[in-house]
């Protein structure tokens, strides 16, 4: 496609995405009657010492890059919808993002609410899409829903234009909503992944969101559940989202 390149990663993780033969896999009873996130929260919360310890018993996934994957620039002239690699990118001439859905999801729950963003340099978004473009759009990521900042068209001095400039949306696969360790595992490794993208082609941090929480390790990363916070944060909601079960297992 014209105004698209092929970006060359450095590494990917070398292990493919199975169940070691020996290792039973984890068995949860189905969701309480209780309807809505709460259940799913409650439900992860519940079994997270065995999710975590499931999570520490699977091999790292493999994840392979999308070949030729759009570049920021190419993103930014879609017209109202473009289909590319298995995702419909969407931009709404009246919207500041760039969105990015995938045609056949493989999450089938509900959203529970948890979502990651990106924070990078004003200047370098350009650059940091062009060192995770492939991963977003590989069959492998893990997030059916995505969406970027059109810089062109986002107020300088705006939340989503010195940072979070990334939104990833984290559905679950299982059509009861659940949580299952080795998807869990893969969300984790997948993030982690984006992570090491950025630091390994110099893209230095953004400012990231008051309303968000993250461990020192994360250097672009932030975590947000929309449903049980807003945007404001603060030191009460911080402690909360600190305390989301789904959190805590993407960072012990």
């Amino acid at each position: 496609m014209a105004g698209s390149r092929m970006f060359a990663f450095s590494w990917i993780i070398v292990m493919p995405i199975r169940r070691p033969a020996d290792l039973p896999p984890l068995t949860l009873p189905p969701l309480a009657t209780q309807t809505g996130n709460l259940a799913s929260r409650d439900h992860l919360r519940e079994y997270s010492v065995d999710l975590a310890q499931q999570m520490r018993d699977l091999p790292k996934p493999e994840f392979h890059p999308a070949t030729d994957p759009l570049d920021y620039a190419a993103l930014q002239q879609v017209g109202f919808a473009l289909m590319s690699h298995g995702f419909l990118v969407h931009h709404d001439p009246l919207d500041v993002f760039i969105h990015a859905r995938r045609e056949l999801g493989h999450g089938q729950g509900k959203f529970n609410g948890d979502k990651f963003h990106l924070s990078v340099q004003q200047a370098e978004v350009p650059a940091a899409f062009g060192a995770i473009a492939g991963l977003l759009f590989s069959e492998h990521c893990p997030f059916d829903k995505w969406k970027v900042t059109d810089m062109a068209r986002a107020d300088p001095a705006s939340r989503v234009s010195v940072g979070a400039q990334w939104t990833l949306y984290a559905k679950p696969e299982a059509a009861d909503s659940g949580y299952r360790a080795q998807e869990l595992f893969a969300i984790r490794c997948f993030v982690e992944a984006l992570e090491a993208q950025l630091a390994a082609h110099g893209i230095a941090p953004g400012v990231h969101p008051q309303s968000d929480v993250r461990p020192a390790h994360w250097h672009y990363l932030s975590y947000r559940n929309e449903l049980r916070s807003d945007r404001y944060g603060g030191a009460a909601q911080n402690e909360a989202l600190r305390d989301e079960p789904f959190y805590s297992l993407m960072t012990r």
